[in-house]
């Protein structure tokens, strides 16, 4: 399970952000643990009211030790992390007394809930990179849908051009094959015009109708055809040809400081793939994934019964060469890429990828691939030629030693658009590369074919001609292999890359690196399939990479604010535990404090408190009770009686809390700050601002203490204080400690940062209570000047620190300019508020009362004591 969830403040119950995931490999049952590390940040601060004081009655947005004063996410957060995985604390007879003496030693029963899950994102058979649709007012015989799955594995039929239309602009990572009768020609063919998804467009003529044949070319229509069995055969002639295609390639330089994305997930991924920390039952796997994938295609199904039975990894080749399920799923998911299918094909993969090396060809060799391409990316590859010198091929590939032969191909692959053009790719490959495997040609599956290269080859141009190359006029791009070890600066990147997602488990590896590539919907589904597989619910290792799966997945989801489905995933987690271990087992505790976290987050208060009981009740059962996760929980648990307003509560397991760790050897100063912290934030609630502002000195007491020094959570607890102060009307102890505060931000924020606005207005504000008017004045001006800067137009603060300004000038006798800035303070609200809004109508009696004022002063013609009377 995920390492201690971090203690909370009252701020970060509503607004904290998401721990990272960090891992460490134990001994243990469990391989390793995730590391949780809490990062948390300062809620909005308070703004001014027109009564000139912070509102400090609503105590939710508490700063504390692990907040930041600002709440942009993207500045500095500063986080607490606790590394208990050793379990460091003293535990001994004394604790036990302790605990009992507090009240905390308790029983209680745990449940496994139930989790729902979204819909899967990719449908069933969908694993090829073509997808057939078949548009017609008729549902076509059985015996025809079998014959085009043996071309196809994945087809839709549709009666609906609306429908058929909606699932066409759905599609984003395969090619569309699309058959369509020709009554529906002509009010299809203009919708899907230009759709970069659409490959090929065949036409069943039911009768003799008219249809307007001059879109054709540019729709990529191949023909009309008068029965299926016409068509069945060009598109089965097509394919053939189209598959010689599929070949994708990476360009990218040797000496940038940066890599593009795709290369980085592409080579991390094949990493993944090719780790052979597997189990060769785990086969298995692939053949009722294969099954189920291919379910009602009989061809394919004949083959995959043939591989169960005879299958040997030295056969690894020949099984490729077929051109069968294995092919068709690996080339598009290498091309895509697809992890989930990568994932389940990562055995025939690393067999595939060993026999090409062992088999391979040691003396230098020149190979031909026939392809084409688009003329934009040959230009491109021309002109960036000295910068982006390195091309990678994610797949593998077959290639020709024979130029001719590969020149023939690419001219009979179909060009669907004037934009694509054949090309010759010339690859030079040195002695001892290992990557060329020339044994495909004794099965004679595809004449035309007769060198398999590896995944992952990396090559640097050397020469790309567009025109006048040879006597085929055709384009060449001319490369020679190199060596990833060579590559100095990109090995560095991606091992930056590689320790950021490591694990033990290499299912968690990829689930790490598809949340980092944003695929959090694919990862899920990867779990969820391997959670409900009956066949694997009794290995042991697979249902604790599950588990620790979920644990990641569940932290991107909290990184994100989705507590929702991140605590349905935690509880899947602990579902894939309780397979193997005890719902009491002591390692659960920390991920029933998640579970309790995300409910908390989600005002189930019920719920929340269930589990932070759980994970208490775990640790008091046990005879090596973890002080500092006991700590960790009581805290918690007193937020939550602070949420529910229970301030009683909240504070007798804020004492508890700290009598606790007044009893673990180690220090934990910032721990202790923030419970103190806490504490304060429960009095403050209740309006006891003594006990409040004496807490709130005991955390800043610890803190200032604390080498190095935390200046945005020593700043957070200065302003907080100083607020207080402010609330209670001691100017003068505000004052200190909102300077304090000052000077602290200014050593981790912009000076321009949207904080420094609200906190010259608060300064400002005790300035003017001192009668400082010339201090006040500058602060609030410089409040002014960064709100301009940092803040919305319409932003509050500013109609605000106007009003605080038309008071100094008030006082100062300066009713002109009082007048003025409160009316531009009305016309700031009004931006954002009603007229009738009680700001407003506020504002507008104090301009009344100010013109009363100097109403008075010129009949009198005399100086008013401007605190006579209160206008």
């Amino acid at each position: 399970p995920p390492q201690l969830a971090t203690m909370l403040s009252m701020s970060e119950s509503l607004d904290s952000p998401s721990p990272n995931i960090h891992e460490q490999t134990n001994k243990n049952l469990f391989k390793s643990s995730l590391n949780i590390e809490q990062n948390s940040r300062h809620p909005n601060l308070n703004v001014i009211s027109n009564e000139n004081i912070l509102d400090l009655s609503s105590k939710s947005t508490q700063c504390s030790l692990s907040s930041n004063i600002e709440s942009n996410s993207d500045e500095q957060e500063i986080s607490l992390n606790w590394n208990t995985s050793n379990n460091t604390t003293i535990v001994n007879d004394a604790t036990q007394i302790l605990l009992t003496r507090l009240g905390l030693i308790q029983q209680q029963q745990i449940e496994s809930p139930k989790v729902l899950f979204d819909s899967a994102p990719r449908e069933k058979g969908n694993v090829e990179y073509f997808t057939l649709i078949y548009l017609h007012s008729s549902y076509p015989d059985e015996s025809i849908i079998k014959q085009f799955r043996s071309l196809i594995n994945f087809l839709k039929i549709f009666n609906d051009i609306d429908d058929c239309v909606a699932f066409i602009n759905s599609v984003f990572n395969e090619k569309i094959i699309f058959i369509l009768s020709n009554s529906f020609v002509n009010l299809i063919l203009p919708r899907i015009e230009g759709l970069q998804q659409i490959f090929t467009i065949y036409i069943l003529s039911d009768n003799n109708n008219e249809i307007n044949y001059s879109s054709f070319k540019q729709l990529k229509v191949q023909g009309l055809y008068k029965n299926f069995n016409d068509i069945y055969e060009q598109i089965s002639k097509d394919i053939h040809k189209i598959k010689r295609d599929l070949v994708m390639y990476i360009n990218m330089s040797s000496n940038s400081t940066t890599l593009p994305t795709t290369y980085i997930y592409c080579q991390l991924l094949s990493e993944i793939i090719l780790d052979k920390n597997e189990n060769r039952n785990n086969l298995q796997e692939l053949i009722n994934f294969s099954r189920q994938e291919y379910d009602g295609n009989d061809e394919e199904l004949k083959i995959i019964d043939e591989f169960e039975k005879n299958y040997q990894k030295n056969q690894a080749i020949y099984w490729f060469s077929r051109q069968c399920f294995l092919s068709k799923m690996l080339n598009k998911a290498l091309r895509t890429p697809e992890p989930d299918i990568l994932y389940k094909l990562r055995l025939f993969i690393q067999d595939l990828f060993q026999q090409i090396e062992n088999e391979s060809v040691k003396d230098s060799i020149i190979v031909y691939l026939g392809q084409t391409m688009q003329r934009d990316d040959l230009d491109n590859l021309q002109k960036n030629l000295l910068n982006d010198d390195l091309i990678v091929f994610p797949q593998f590939l077959f290639g020709s030693t024979d130029q001719l032969r590969a020149i023939r191909i690419a001219k009979e692959i179909p060009t669907l658009t004037e934009d694509y053009i054949p090309i010759l790719i010339r690859i030079d490959i040195p002695a001892h590369f290992k990557c060329a495997n020339i044994s495909s040609r004794r099965y004679l599956i595809d004449n035309n074919n007769d060198v398999l290269l590896n995944m992952g080859i990396m090559g640097r141009l050397i020469k790309v001609e567009k025109e006048n190359i040879n006597e085929n006029q055709i384009p060449y791009i001319h490369l020679t292999l190199v060596k990833y070890e060579d590559q100095q600066k990109i090995q560095q990147i991606l091992e930056t890359k590689r320790t950021e997602i490591k694990s033990f488990s290499q299912l968690i590896t990829l689930i790490k690196l598809m949340i980092v590539m944003n695929q959090h919907i694919l990862a899920e589904q990867i779990v969820e399939t391997m959670f409900n597989d009956e066949t694997l619910k009794a290995d042991v290792n697979i249902q604790t990479s599950i588990a620790a799966s979920c644990l990641a997945l569940a932290t991107s989801h909290r990184n994100q604010d989705d507590y929702k489905r991140a605590v349905e995933l935690y509880h899947l987690s602990l579902d894939a535990f309780l397979r193997f271990i005890s719902p009491n087992t002591l390692e659960l505790t920390t991920l029933y404090g998640n579970i309790a976290g995300m409910y908390l987050r989600l005002d189930n208060f019920e719920k929340s408190y269930e589990y932070y009981q759980k994970a208490l009740n775990i640790q008091l059962r046990t005879n090596t009770p973890d002080l500092l996760s006991i700590s960790n929980y009581t805290n918690n648990i007193g937020i939550l009686f602070l949420r529910q307003e229970k301030y009683s509560e909240a504070i007798q397991s804020f004492q508890r809390t700290l009598k606790i760790l007044e009893q673990v050897t180690e220090s934990h100063d910032g721990e202790l700050a923030l419970t103190y912290d806490n504490t304060g934030d429960a009095y403050l609630a209740q309006l006891k601002y003594n006990e409040a502002i004496d807490n709130y000195k005991k955390s800043i007491e610890i803190q200032e203490r604390i080498v190095p020094r935390n200046s945005s959570t020593l700043g957070s607890s200065y302003y907080t204080l100083g607020n207080v102060y402010l609330k209670i009307g001691r100017s003068n102890e505000s004052l200190y400690y909102l300077k304090l505060a000052l000077e602290c931000q200014k050593e981790y924020l912009p000076l321009t940062h949207s904080s420094f606005a609200l906190l010259y207005n608060n300064i400002g504000l005790m300035y003017y209570r001192e009668e400082q008017y010339s201090e006040a004045l500058q602060c609030y001006f410089k409040s002014l000047e960064i709100a301009s800067i940092s803040l919305p137009e319409n932003h509050s603060i500013v109609g605000i620190t106007l009003f605080n300004i038309s008071l100094v000038y008030s006082s100062q006798g300066k009713l002109d300019e009082a007048i003025e800035s409160i009316e531009k303070s009305t016309e700031q609200f009004l931006k954002t508020l009603p007229p009738y809004h009680p700001d407003i109508v506020e504002n507008r009696l104090y301009i009344e009362s100010i013109k009363r004022k100097k109403i008075l002063k010129e009949i009198f013609n005399e100086n008013i004591d401007e605190n006579t009377t209160s206008f």
